[in-house]
C-alpha cells in the first residue's frame, strides 16, 4: 500500500513542469482580477449583503463599506500574482498570494449566490498555496536552482495542484447523479437544458447551435453521456499520463460545445495547460532546432 500510495502522490517530474504551473495559476487569477471590480462589492448597500451570515464576513475578512481598502488590496495581489509569475521569491509570493485571493475571491460571489465558492479563483488559492509548500521557484526564474532536489520533490506538488482542477470535474459528476440520478443522461433532459439557456436573451450570443441540437435526441443523448464520462474521467488524467491524450482535448471539445450550444464558458479552461508536459515539449523542440 506504500508503494501505491507513493506511485500516485510522489511521480518523477520535472522542475520545469511544476514552474510552469505556478506561472498558469498565477496569470488565471491576474486575469480574473483584472476582468472583475471585485472592490466594488465592497460598496453596495447594505441590502446586497442582508443574507450573508455575519461568520462568513468573519472568515473571509469582508467587511462591507471599505471600497478603498479592497482597491489597494487588490493592487498588491496584482503585484505579488506578478512576481510569482517572474519568479521573484516564487514559493513566498504564491503563499503570500493565495492568502490575498483567500479574502477577495468572496467578494465577487458572497453577495450574490451567498457562497464564496466556485467562482473562478478557488483552484488558484489551493494550487498556489500547494505550490508555495513545494521547490516550484527551481525554472522559469531569474536565478533558477539547478539540480538542488530530487523529481519526487517536484511531482507531489503539481500532481496535487493538478487534482485540484480535476475536483470540479469530480464533483460536477457526482452531484448530477445525487441530485438527478441516472436519470440525468436521458436526452429530454438535455434537451430542456438546451432550450432553456437559449431563451436568456441577455446571455445568449451563439443562437442556432443549441436548438438544433436539440431538435436531434442522439445529439443530446451523446452530449449528455459526454459530459458525464468526462466528469467522472478526467480524474484520470491526474494519475495516468497517457490517458491526458485523450482526456484533456475531450473537456476541451466539451466546453467548446457547452460555450456554443448553452452559452456557458468555463472560465477556468486555461488551466487545463497545467497537463501539458512542458519538459517534453522543451526537449522536442531543442532536438528539432539542431541542424543536421
Amino acid at each position: 500500500m506504500k508503494r501505491v500510495w507513493e506511485r500516485l502522490w510522489f511521480p518523477a517530474d520535472t522542475a520545469l513542469n511544476i514552474a510552469a504551473a505556478r506561472v498558469i495559476f498565477a496569470l488565471h487569477a491576474i486575469w480574473i482580477l483584472l476582468s472583475r471590480d471585485l472592490p466594488s462589492a465592497s460598496a453596495f448597500p447594505a441590502e446586497f449583503w442582508a443574507m450573508t451570515p455575519m461568520s462568513w464576513k468573519w472568515r473571509y475578512l469582508v467587511f462591507p463599506g471599505h471600497a478603498g481598502i479592497e482597491r489597494a488590496i487588490q493592487a498588491v495581489t496584482i503585484a505579488v500574482l506578478i512576481f510569482v509569475v517572474l519568479g521573484v521569491r516564487p514559493r513566498l509570493s504564491a503563499f503570500v498570494g493565495a492568502l490575498l485571493l483567500y479574502h477577495l475571491a468572496p467578494l465577487e460571489s458572497l453577495f450574490w449566490t451567498n457562497s464564496p465558492f466556485e467562482r473562478g479563483l478557488t483552484t488558484d488559492l489551493l494550487a498556489l498555496l500547494t505550490l508555495s509548500a513545494a521547490p516550484c521557484g527551481d525554472a522559469l526564474t531569474f536565478s533558477p536552482r539547478r539540480g538542488a532536489h530530487e523529481p519526487a520533490d517536484y511531482g507531489w506538488a503539481l500532481r496535487l495542484s493538478q487534482f485540484h482542477l480535476a475536483t470540479i470535474y469530480l464533483l460536477a459528476g457526482t452531484s448530477k447523479f445525487r441530485r438527478s440520478g441516472i436519470d440525468w443522461i436521458n436526452p429530454t433532459n438535455t434537451r430542456r437544458w438546451l432550450l432553456v439557456a437559449n431563451q436568456e436573451d441577455h446571455a445568449r450570443v451563439f443562437k442556432s447551435i443549441g436548438p438544433w441540437i436539440a431538435d436531434h435526441p442522439a445529439l443530446c443523448w451523446a452530449m449528455a453521456f459526454g459530459a458525464v464520462a468526462v466528469d467522472l474521467g478526467f480524474v484520470l488524467a491526474v494519475f495516468w499520463k497517457r490517458s491526458r491524450i485523450v482526456v484533456v482535448p475531450m473537456a476541451f471539445a466539451g466546453h467548446m460545445a457547452i460555450l456554443f450550444a448553452l452559452n456557458i464558458f468555463f472560465i477556468n479552461i486555461p488551466q487545463l495547460l497545467v497537463f501539458v508536459d512542458w519538459s517534453w515539449l522543451k526537449q522536442r523542440f531543442e532536438r528539432n532546432a539542431v541542424p543536421p
